[in-house]
């Protein structure tokens, strides 16, 4: 297991990330999927800075980079960002990575909560949807650790791309809070060993390899895998 703690802590942050973007999405500060993306990023790498460090040595440290040209990349390949987690325990070392795609909640896209506890994305046929279907392809064709993530003022929640290629028509997907996502990230259940980066010049050529729009690297370092 990781260090006590730790994947309480990096849900935290996320959750905290995803709570200011909300509130700016409400006031209308920011209104199109690829304007959230980078604020969330952005919000997730300062909240993260900020945060620095636990008393038992772990630090966390996030680093973002995006692409500035005029030819977007995720008109080619799909991905809005891609995402690695690169580990740096004493007795246990790890990088691995994801692609992800973003769509606000609307245009044939609703979600749910269902009574118990589960969540539920609504994909209309249509098409926005038949847009998606041709990203989440080009995304499978690169790393079958593709995902979508859905922006709802309730909460951001994440779809496999997978369950998505899957659909003939319309019909309901699960999904999860992108917190428990990315606590998954960090307990290495999710993530492609192909993906990875250490330094921002194998984080910028993993970018350009998979045509991201954006990356982000989480580093955890300094403390004891348990």
């Amino acid at each position: 297991m990781i260090a006590k703690g730790i994947v309480r802590d990096f849900g935290e942050l996320i959750s905290e990330a995803e709570r200011r973007i909300i509130e700016e999405i409400q006031h209308g500060e920011i209104e199109t999927e690829t304007s959230i993306t980078d604020r969330f990023l952005e919000r997730v790498k300062v909240i993260f800075d900020e945060y620095g460090g636990r008393e038992d040595g772990i630090r966390f440290h996030v680093k973002t980079l995006r692409d500035r040209g005029r030819n977007a990349p995720e008109h080619k390949f799909g991905a809005d960002f891609c995402g690695v987690l690169d580990i740096h325990f004493r007795n246990f070392q790890q990088s691995k990575g994801f692609l992800s795609q973003a769509k606000r909640e609307g245009y044939g896209i609703s979600t749910q909560r269902e009574f118990f506890g589960a969540i539920t994305v609504r994909f209309s046929k249509n098409n926005a949807f038949q847009r998606l279907n041709e990203q989440v392809g080009k995304m499978l064709s690169i790393t079958p650790d593709s995902f979508v993530v859905v922006y709802d003022i309730k909460g951001f929640v994440v779809v496999p791309a997978s369950s998505i290629k899957g659909l003939n028509g319309n019909g309901r997907l699960y999904g999860k809070p992108v917190d428990r996502f990315f606590k998954e990230v960090l307990m290495c259940f999710i993530g492609d060993p192909r993906l990875k980066a250490y330094d921002d010049s194998s984080l910028e050529r993993m970018r350009e390899e998979t045509n991201a729009r954006t990356a982000i690297m989480f580093q955890i370092y300094g403390g004891q895998y348990l």
